[in-house]
């Protein structure tokens, strides 16, 4: 199964160091957009030339219209394509989505398939009868956006400084949650083992988005053993909007209907400080040089202050083999300080290697429209190393 249910996929934020806090304004939006398209309708049997006015159209150049195939545009400048609209065969007004090297955007009741113009103050298409979750309670999908810093990439063997992801997955209502590993606040654990609520997944069309202002990520359905999930690639710092309320925009399947479920989740801010400075060293030479006590080990990051859970994880190695020899999890309050007592770095010998993850975890419950929950996981962290002492 594709989606990461678990803070132990790097995923990751801006540059070496520490990146600012950003928040979501003009400067920080996405690359693709759609601002106009002409004609906005045309015939059922498609044939007809659609410009569309934007940015980001670079590389290859897809538009789908609605839920059909995505079709193959051409660039007219840096800021114009056109497409050939493709056979409906009835008439309807659908979604518009531009998907570039960039990025995709999406423009809502975007063209129409018939006579007049859509009307695009005709709400959110949320409401199609369909019977998302199965129309009962309980925990039904699952949405995951995830970045993460990482402080010394040849250290664990990467190449980037950085990964973000967005990933899926959709199920029956179950009683379980997908987040329930994570330890009440205020305590710790040294098994954070992951499970999943549910082992067959959902059909809920070809793409689901999530979406804040003009930046909208795609995630396109893949197969698993379980079922279809969703997943967006070639992600970066720039896609990711702190500080933000993003809707999930579910296209509709056979097995899960079309629906926007607004204000799904809500992005963290970032980092401008973390202590000890020095578990962020960023090479392998100078790396694995903050000495954490195995009597317990203070933390503490600015700004503070989030809704959301603090977490900190550390994977422990053997010093001379690399190879795991325990992990530890702590979770509380985004109040700007941390103590991992010795109950969970004291067992590790002196010369264990770390990895230490800090998080700010937002979790979000929304409802489908028929009553299940959808948990929608947020998360902002870094990635750094320690010796222990």
């Amino acid at each position: 199964m594709i989606v990461r249910a678990s803070i132990f996929a790097l995923v990751g934020c801006g540059s070496v160091g520490l990146d600012p806090v950003q928040r979501l304004d003009d400067s920080a939006a996405g690359p693709v957009t759609i601002d106009g398209v002409s004609p906005s309708f045309g015939p059922v049997e498609g044939g007809n030339a659609v410009t569309i006015d934007g940015t980001g159209f670079e590389g290859t150049i897809t538009v789908a219209f609605g839920r059909g195939d995505p079709v193959s545009a051409v660039a007219i400048d840096a800021d114009t394509i056109s497409v050939e609209a493709p056979y409906s065969g009835v008439e309807a007004t659908v979604d518009l989505t531009v998907t570039t090297d960039l990025g995709s955007a999406t423009r809502e009741n975007g063209y129409a398939f018939g006579d007049t113009p859509p009307d695009t103050g005709s709400g959110n298409g949320g409401d199609n009868g369909g019977d998302n979750g199965g129309g009962s309670e309980g925990v039904a999908g699952l949405v995951e956006f995830s970045l993460l810093q990482i402080a010394c990439p040849s250290c664990f063997g990467l190449t980037s400084e950085l990964e973000v992801t967005a990933d899926a997955a959709f199920h029956e209502p179950v009683s379980g949650s997908w987040v329930s590993w994570i330890p009440s606040s205020g305590s710790c654990t040294t098994s954070a083992a992951t499970s999943t609520p549910a082992s067959t997944y959902l059909d809920a069309g070809s793409y689901v988005y999530l979406e804040s202002g003009s930046h909208s990520i795609g995630m396109v359905k893949t197969s698993g053993s379980g079922g279809p999930g969703y997943e967006a690639s070639g992600l970066d710092n720039d896609d990711y909007a702190r500080t933000a309320s993003y809707s999930l925009d579910i296209s509709g399947g056979p097995d899960v209907a079309a629906e926007i479920i607004t204000g799904a989740m809500l992005t963290p801010q970032g980092f401008s400080d973390i202590q000890p400075a020095d578990t962020l060293y960023t090479t392998s030479q100078s790396a694995f040089a903050a000495r954490i006590s195995r009597a317990g080990q203070a933390f503490s990051w600015a700004p503070s202050g989030g809704t959301g859970q603090f977490i900190i994880l550390i994977d422990a190695y053997d010093g001379r083999t690399g190879s795991p020899i325990g992990e530890g999890l702590c979770a509380g309050d985004d109040n700007g300080a941390m103590t991992v007592p010795s109950s969970v770095i004291g067992s590790w010998p002196s010369g264990s290697l770390l990895a230490i993850y800090f998080l700010r975890y937002q979790v979000e419950t929304p409802q489908f429209a028929s009553g299940a929950t959808l948990e929608a996981v947020a998360r902002v962290g870094v990635l750094g190393t320690g010796i222990v002492q």
